[in-house]
């Protein structure tokens, strides 16, 4: 009996959901057997989509010279990254292959390959309903989770954040069992959510509220041209916030609107904290910086004796703003082929697909595009192998040109 190509990626991706899933539920510390067992789902993912993507290769040549360009130069510089951050340290190598923020999180854009072909999109979604089943099997453990010193970890949230991308694509593929299984965990995810104290959550909600209202509107002329100037005003954002400054932007928006601001440091501290040479290229995949900020904390803690509530430590490894995190590791040049990959994927889809299908995978890009600049790392998880899988899809021209009816053929979901 044979296994084939479309069920190694459904395991991988399970296996994945199952690495998160015993992540936040054992949160096992230091190197022991039973962080070994988890992380063992982790490796298996990773190597089954590496190979599956490997045996799919040729599948890059349907996308434009240009685009084929860009993966290339993104993933060549994925690989220097990920190298940079080898040792003769046995522990920097658990880190930089067991954690999913390290190497991992610049090989994942490999699934791109995946997402080529329209039918490798049915095993996604049989791995997406296995996510919520096993998030809905995990409400035995969440209230006493809860009950515990401290909020609830933000793990908890990694297997029902793809509630956004089927909200996006739509109910309608699955069948009575498969959108039973669907509302119950979007009320899950929300619940979680609050007991996480996420905000960034509620945004991703709202921003694919908005996005579906978008679709209502009828005139479509409208429709594309508000997309546009989303699109137009968020790159020139992204612009000024590297050049104008994050502080001078978040007090301009301050002053429309109030909000609480807990991002404006983590840009200082890290592009204070980086030469030239480092902002271009960065730090390689275990690159860490000095937060003056969390040494504050951490001194604070220590001072009254209560040294276990430090939020973080001084020398951080990970930024929790996507874009940040990108030029810590990767420098300037990582941010810029990420972004151009991103944004000309939600440019195709929206302005240059024929079916709803591609239009709605360029809409869950476009939230990731933007959300990256305020939250999401990017990971080794199911929300970015969603990603990946949908950057691929839009860029295929014969993805973009099937009419509804044919993207359903392929799919046959339902």
């Amino acid at each position: 009996m044979f296994i084939t190509e479309q069920k190694l990626l459904k395991y991988a991706i399970c296996s994945n959901a199952l690495y998160v899933f015993f992540l936040f539920l054992f949160r096992p510390n230091g190197l022991n057997f039973e962080k070994l067992a988890i992380t063992s789902f982790l490796l298996f993912s990773v190597v089954t989509i590496l190979y599956v993507s490997y045996r799919n290769r040729s599948l890059l040549s349907e996308l434009s010279k240009s685009s084929r360009t860009l993966f290339y130069l993104l993933f060549f510089w994925g690989i220097i990254t990920t190298v940079r951050g080898f040792s003769f340290k046995i522990q920097d190598w658990v880190t930089n292959f067991g954690n999913v923020y390290m190497a991992l999180a610049w090989i994942i854009p490999v699934v791109l390959i995946l997402g080529i072909k329209i039918e490798n999109w049915r095993p996604v979604f049989k791995s997406v309903q296995f996510m919520f089943g096993v998030m809905l099997f995990s409400t035995l453990f969440l209230f006493q989770y809860n009950a515990m010193p401290g909020k609830l970890k933000t793990e908890w949230t990694w297997l029902l954040r793809p509630i956004n991308f089927i909200l996006l694509i739509g109910f309608s593929r699955f069948n009575i069992t498969g959108r039973l299984i669907v509302y119950f965990s979007f009320i899950l995810y929300v619940i979680v959510a609050i007991f996480t104290e996420q905000r960034i959550e509620f945004i991703f909600l709202t921003l694919v509220f908005f996005f579906l209202f978008l679709m209502k509107i009828k005139h479509v002329k409208i429709k594309k041209s508000i997309l546009k100037y989303i699109m137009l005003g968020f790159t020139i954002l992204l612009v000024l916030v590297f050049t104008y400054g994050y502080e001078n932007i978040s007090l301009l928006i301050n002053r429309i609107i109030e909000f609480k601001d807990s991002r404006t440091f983590l840009f200082t501290e890290l592009l204070a904290d980086l030469n030239t040479t480092e902002k271009i290229f960065g730090k390689g995949s275990l690159g860490t910086y000095y937060s003056p900020f969390f040494s504050k904390v951490l001194r604070y803690f220590e001072h009254i004796g209560e040294y276990w509530f430090a939020l973080d430590n001084p020398t951080r490894i990970t930024v929790e703003v996507g874009y940040l995190q990108m030029i810590l590791k990767g420098g300037f040049l990582l941010l810029i082929l990420n972004f151009s990959l991103m944004l000309t994927s939600v440019y195709l889809a929206i302005f240059k697909s024929n079916n709803n299908f591609v239009k709605r995978l360029g809409l869950f890009i476009l939230s990731l595009t933007l959300l990256s600049l305020i939250s999401f790392r990017p990971a080794f998880t199911p929300t970015f192998i969603l990603l990946w899988m949908s950057i691929g899809t839009v860029l295929n021209k014969k993805n973009r040109m099937m009419t509804n009816e044919e993207i359903e053929n392929k799919l046959k979901i339902k």
